[in-house]
């Protein structure tokens, strides 16, 4: 059993008595670091994805959640990685023989999948991914997982047209043409579809997006290897592994689209496989931007609540003008998540301000700064520095060894630890 370190609380007077009052009734369910990529029932993951890229973290922990979870995991890959898929599993920690022994992981290459007969026969394919789905479903298990890598698309010989009208055939949810019963699979199956942008022009790639945008594109979670896996770091002219455990203060003007700098942050922490925690209103745009698909865990602090409230398995309602109960959480998170790459965001430290006061806010922020020194977590705290005076401001600036700005002129790095 791994010894988990236990979050030593600085001993700051003005919290003595919060202390004394506050209850630890948050739900652990949310604290934890998995599943990270939190995929719903009906929802499906799209990564695009190059030769340099590693795709196996994102597949891995799609794998490991399915199993985990009780479902049935289909596995289609390219065929020149027949060989490396089982050794890379393993590596990620997923006892590949166990599962395949006890038929809740298939292993197939594309063209055992799809070309078995020489050929790419839609009706064929069609036919017998409704049976397939049927017959997990018969078995008992909780859901159908597709995890379809396509690579570069050689294994279709040439038939991209053919392979696109597979897709988007309407006999996936009709008996039209096919003579077998259909059945609603859509909150049955969870999906990853993954393909190699290298060899991929620019109109195929519109074509590939577009069929797997069809229905409702807010069940899609899009991964870009190539863009995401850096998507923050790059901002900042540093590798992604200097980013890792870096304390920042990013100072924003309300009337900017500063919530970009975030939405990359979390795509970065996505593309890594890092949980990603954070504090906001439940108003705010960060929520409305990034609450669909589920990959975020969210604590959204409320002036309407006086105790804790779980909304689902990825919220919970906070009130915000207790600071003993948000420090208590993040004390949560850090002890659930030790020894684990994970990013955390911090909005409305000016409505704190505002609601509680400037010296209780302080305190507050220097507790936690306490809290997260020499941990392993990435911290991005938010402030609309134009709304205080500027003591105010430097006093905060002075907790923090990364140093943001973002106004109508974009992004500027202040300093840096």
């Amino acid at each position: 059993m791994v010894k988990r370190r236990v979050i030593q609380m600085p001993n700051l007077s003005i919290m003595d008595s919060l202390r004394r009052m506050w209850k630890r009734s948050v739900p652990s369910s949310i604290l934890k670091s998995g599943p990270l990529l939190n995929v719903r029932e009906g929802e499906q993951i799209v990564v695009t994805y190059t030769s340099a890229a590693d795709k196996m973290k994102i597949v891995a922990a799609f794998i490991r959640e399915g199993l985990g979870n009780g479902d049935l995991v289909d596995y289609s890959y390219p065929d020149e990685e027949s060989e490396i898929v089982r050794a890379k599993l393993r590596e990620h920690g997923i006892n590949v023989e166990k599962y395949e022994r006890e038929g809740a992981l298939i292993l197939n290459s594309l063209t055992e999948y799809y070309m078995a007969d020489g050929k790419f026969d839609k009706d064929r394919l069609i036919r017998k991914g409704l049976d397939d789905r049927a017959e997990t479903k018969r078995k008992g298990y909780k859901h159908y997982r597709s995890i379809d890598d396509l690579g570069d698309f050689s294994f279709l010989n040439g038939q991209w047209q053919t392979f696109i009208d597979y897709w988007d055939d309407p006999n996936w949810g009709t008996s039209s043409g096919l003579d077998i019963e259909i059945l609603d699979y859509s909150p049955f199956v969870i999906e990853l579809v993954a393909f190699n942008v290298g060899g991929i022009d620019e109109i195929q790639l519109a074509e590939m997006l577009r069929a797997f945008w069809m229905g409702d594109p807010s069940s899609t979670a899009f991964i870009d290897l190539l863009e995401y896996t850096n998507a923050f770091s790059k901002l900042l002219g540093i590798p992604h592994e200097k980013l890792i455990g870096r304390k920042l203060l990013l100072e924003f003007d309300p009337a900017s689209n500063y919530e970009t700098v975030i939405e990359n942050l979390t795509k970065e922490a996505v593309a890594n496989v890092y949980p990603i925690f954070i504090f906001t209103s439940p108003r705010s745009s960060l929520h409305a931007q990034l609450a669909k698909p589920s990959t975020v865990r969210f604590f959204l602090l409320s002036t309407s609540i006086s105790t804790p409230e779980s909304t689902s398995k990825t919220e919970i309602l906070l009130p915000v003008e207790n600071l003993a109960l948000i420090l208590d959480s993040l004390s949560k998170v850090l002890e659930e998540n030790d020894n684990i790459n994970t990013f955390l965001v911090f909005d409305k430290i000016s409505e704190i301000i505002n609601l509680v006061g400037f010296d209780k806010t302080y305190k507050f922020l220097r507790y936690v700064s306490e809290m997260l020194f020499q941990t392993k977590t990435t911290a991005l705290f938010l402030l609309n520095s134009s709304a205080h005076e500027l003591q105010m401001v430097s006093q905060i600036r002075a907790l923090f060894p990364n140093l943001l700005t973002y106004d109508k002129d974009g992004l500027k790095i202040v300093k840096t630890s």
